[in-house]
C-alpha cells in the first residue's frame, strides 16, 4: 500500500507581470505518491524464464543442426542386355569392326572306351530249377526227357533228361520253364505229373527245396546315353589340339577368340544296348577360329549396353570379360567373319532416380518408406537410420535427408 509522505510548509515565489499570474500557494498539506518496491521473488522469475527460453532456442537450434535420416535401400536388380553382330577385319573401316584374323582346319581321331557298366537292360530267358521226384510206387518208374512237371500255382516245366524213380525211392532232376520270361521264377513248391494216370499222380511227383531263377535278369549294356558322353569326351580332347594348332597358325596374338565346330565324322563300333568289354569312336571335326582384339570388342560392347539404360539406373560393376561370343558366319578366302556378340549386366536405381528423390519420404516411419519403395519394385528391403535416438519419423528439412543404395 503507498505510504503518504507529509511534506514541510514553504513558500513559493510569485513571478509578476506578464499575462500570466502566478499565484502563491501552501503546499504543507501537498500529498506525494511514489512506487512500491518491486519484490525480489519478480526478478528471479523474470530471470529464471529468460534462461528456460535462451535453453529452449538453444535445444531447438541444436535438434535442427543434428537430426536426420539415413535411408539405406537394397536396390533391385535388372539386368541389361545387349546383343550385336560385330565384324572381323584383318584391317578394321567402322566403328562397329575389330581387327582379328579367321583360320580353320580339320582333325580326326578314334579312340576306345570301356564300359561303366551303369547301364542294363533285362533279358528273358527259360527259367530253371532242381526237384525231387518222388516214388512211392512198388515198382520204378521211368520219366522220359521233356516230361511235363506242373506247379501248384500253374506254371507249366519239363524234365531236363529222362530218368528212373526206384519204388520207394527218389531222385534229383533238373527241370526249365515251358514259357521264357519272369513266370519261370517260382519259389519252392510241389510238382504234379500231368502225363501220369491220376491215382499214379497221387504217388509219383516232385518237390523243389530252392526258388527257380534265369526267367528274367539284367545284364551290362552300353546305352546311347553312354556313347554320346564318349563321342563328347573326344570331341572336348580333339578340339583342344585344334586350338592348339590354329593358334600356332596365327603370326599374331590377339587377346579374344571364338570357334565354329562342324563335326564331319561321327561313328561308333557297336550299336546301343549292346553287352560289350569295350568299344570305339571315331570322331573328325572341322574347326574355324576367329580371333579377334578383346578390348577393343569390349569397349563397343559397354557402349551399346548404356545405350540401353533407363533413366535413374546405373550399372553395378560392367565387365567386358563376360562377353559371349559365338561365329555366324565366315569368310575364309577374304579373312573376316560376323560374330554375335552378347554382354548383360545388372543395373540398380540410382541416386537420380525420381523415385529416391528425398522429398517423398517427409514425415515417413521407417515401415512406410520400406512398403513405399518395396511396393513399387525399386528395393528388395529398406531400412531407416534416425538420429537423435528418440526420432521416429524422417525430418522435413530435406538436407537432413541422405540416401545410401546398396
Amino acid at each position: 500500500m503507498p505510504t503518504k509522505k507529509v511534506v514541510p510548509k514553504k513558500r513559493v515565489a510569485v513571478r509578476k507581470g506578464g499575462a500570466k499570474k502566478i499565484e502563491v500557494t501552501d503546499i504543507e498539506d501537498l500529498e506525494i505518491t511514489q512506487p512500491a518496491a518491486v519484490p525480489l521473488i519478480m526478478y528471479r522469475r523474470i530471470a529464471l524464464t529468460f534462461i528456460v527460453l535462451v535453453a529452449a532456442a538453444l535445444l531447438a537450434v541444436l535438434y535442427l543442426s543434428t537430426v536426420q535420416a539415413v535411408i539405406h535401400v537394397d536396390s533391385t536388380e535388372e539386368p541389361i542386355t545387349t546383343e550385336f553382330v560385330a565384324n572381323v577385319y584383318e584391317v578394321p573401316t567402322r566403328a562397329t569392326d575389330v581387327r582379328g584374323a579367321v583360320v580353320s582346319g580339320m582333325l580326326g581321331r578314334t579312340q576306345t572306351f570301356e564300359p561303366t557298366g551303369d547301364s542294363s537292360k533285362t533279358v528273358e530267358d527259360i527259367a530253371r530249377g532242381t526237384v525231387t521226384i518222388t516214388n512211392n510206387l512198388t515198382f520204378a518208374q521211368s520219366l522220359v526227357a521233356t516230361t511235363r512237371f506242373l506247379s501248384e500255382s500253374g506254371v507249366l516245366f519239363r524234365l531236363e533228361d529222362s530218368v528212373s524213380i526206384p519204388a520207394g525211392g527218389s531222385v534229383k532232376a533238373e527241370v526249365y520253364a515251358d514259357v521264357a520270361g519272369e513266370s519261370g521264377n517260382i519259389q519252392p513248391t510241389r510238382f504234379s505229373i500231368p502225363g501220369l494216370s491220376e491215382t499214379r499222380q497221387a504217388s509219383v511227383y516232385a518237390t523243389s527245396a530252392e526258388a527257380f531263377t534265369g526267367g528274367i535278369y539284367s545284364v551290362a549294356v552300353v546305352s546311347q546315353e553312354e556313347l554320346d558322353m564318349a563321342a563328347t569326351q573326344l570331341e572336348t580332347a580333339l578340339l583342344e589340339d585344334a586350338k592348339a594348332m590354329l593358334i600356332a597358325e596365327v603370326d599374331e596374338t590377339f587377346t579374344g577368340q571364338s570357334y565354329d565346330v562342324e563335326v564331319v565324322e561321327k561313328t561308333f563300333s557297336i550299336e546301343p544296348d549292346t553287352e560289350a568289354q569295350g568299344f570305339d569312336v571315331t570322331l573328325t571335326l572341322k574347326v574355324t577360329a576367329v580371333f579377334f582384339d578383346q578390348e577393343a570388342l569390349g569397349k563397343i560392347a559397354v557402349a551399346k549396353l548404356y545405350e540401353g539404360l533407363g533413366q535413374g539406373q546405373e550399372f553395378m560393376n560392367i565387365d567386358a570379360g563376360n562377353m559371349a561370343v559365338t561365329v555366324e558366319a565366315v569368310d575364309e578366302e577374304a579373312g573376316q567373319a560376323n560374330i554375335l556378340v552378347s554382354l548383360a549386366v545388372p543395373a540398380i536405381t540410382s541416386r537420380t532416380s525420381e523415385a529416391l528423390q528425398v522429398g517423398r519420404f517427409v514425415g515417413m516411419s521407417e515401415e512406410e518408406v520400406r512398403d513405399l519403395l518395396v511396393g513399387e519394385g525399386v528395393a528388395t528391403d529398406v531400412t531407416v537410420e534416425f538420429f537423435p535416438f528418440w526420432v521416429s519419423t524422417v525430418p522435413r528439412l530435406k538436407d537432413h535427408i541422405y540416401i545410401e543404395i546398396q
